[in-house]
């Protein structure tokens, strides 16, 4: 529409003789940037009948007076979106073009043939014409692959935040699966040991309750994020699902020497991740990460205010109870968290871990 319409108006100003010339010309082409406005991939829109019937019979006009040359533009213009979408667009618009030109051909009945109306009405039309479809089919093909590409990058979305379902699935099969199976063996021999060893039952019951109530706590940790995580290691993992949702990321690690991460920074950065997989539609993420702070942005907007924030409410809590800092910002075009905690000593980390 930028492109057309100051051309529009520029010939119709140039080449109209009269008042009604101009106005007929003028609603063409109005009718013509109303169907391309509300033109998408989904359908045709239901003006584009009777404009192509409108600027037909303008051109008509145009060509019959022979004071109009340009009036086939908007014709050719509604013709063209109309045709590329067919199955033999190659014949159609071949077709179309040579129509326009018959058309154009109505000049030669009130006017004497001359080389110069024969190349206004009938060679200006044809390749005009197939010009014009030429540059709606390259759009209509540009339009296709822009919605390929973002129905791939919504699945990419979609199979990131499966990748993080069937991690989770994972780690909770990890924390479930061998101690359930070990509560079984020994459910099956403290059965048989009831009356041959009461006292062995006993010690085999033991047991099977503090597998259990040690199942339960690390399950716990596990659907409340409590687990501890490689702040380096989430990192490599939000870029590379941020990535495979067609995302572009700038990640940068900051060393600090003689300190470690705190393992909530690493929390952090993952629910920031989760978050705008799930809820936001970002083309850009900035993650700055070092031994005291993490900070993730992006340009995308996220669609509900108080459901992605329910897991960032909760470490928020976590933060601050060892004197950190967690900040949500939502700048222009942009959604920022980042979270600020004094770095642990590297001897201490190493304590920690043994």
């Amino acid at each position: 529409m930028a492109a057309i319409a100051p051309l529009s108006v520029l010939g119709v100003a140039l080449t109209a003789s009269s008042w009604w010339e101009g106005t007929t010309m003028a609603l063409g082409y109005l009718l013509t940037l109303g169907v391309l406005r509300e033109w998408s991939l989904d359908g045709y829109p239901r003006r584009a009948i009777f404009a192509l019937m409108f600027t037909a019979a303008a051109w008509t006009i145009g060509a019959v007076t022979a004071a109009s040359p340009i009036s086939f533009v908007p014709l050719s213009l509604v013709g063209a979106l109309l045709i590329v979408r067919t199955k033999r667009w190659k014949q159609w618009i071949v077709a179309f073009a040579f129509g326009v030109a018959v058309i154009g051909a109505s000049a030669f009945v009130f006017h004497p043939a001359t080389w110069e109306l024969a190349a206004t009405y009938l060679l200006t039309p044809v390749l005009g014409t197939l010009f014009i479809a030429g540059v709606i089919l390259i759009s209509e093909q540009a339009w296709q692959v822009v919605r390929r590409l973002e129905r791939a990058k919504e699945t990419e979305s979609e199979l990131a935040v499966a990748r993080e379902r069937v991690r989770f699935a994972g780690d909770l099969h990890d924390i479930q699966g061998q101690s359930l199976h070990l509560i079984k063996l020994k459910a099956a021999l403290a059965r048989r040991m009831v009356r041959a060893d009461p006292d062995r039952a006993g010690k085999e019951l033991d047991e099977i309750r503090r597998l259990a109530d040690e199942t339960i706590e690390q399950t716990r940790a596990l659907a409340y994020a409590r687990r501890e995580l490689n702040l380096v290691a989430e990192l490599e993992n939000a870029k590379r699902l941020s990535e495979a949702a067609g995302i572009t990321v700038d990640a940068q690690l900051e060393d600090g020497t003689g300190t470690a991460a705190h393992p909530l920074l690493a929390h952090v950065l993952r629910e920031a991740t989760t978050n705008l997989l799930r809820h936001a539609h970002p083309t850009t993420v900035t993650i700055t990460a070092s031994p005291g702070a993490v900070e993730v942005g992006n340009d995308g907007v996220i669609d509900a205010v108080d459901s992605p924030l329910r897991g960032l409410a909760r470490l928020r809590e976590r933060v601050e109870s060892v004197g950190g800092v967690l900040r949500i910002e939502r700048p222009a075009g942009r959604f920022v968290v980042a979270a600020r905690i004094d770095p642990i000593p590297a001897d201490r980390a190493k304590e920690g871990a043994r």
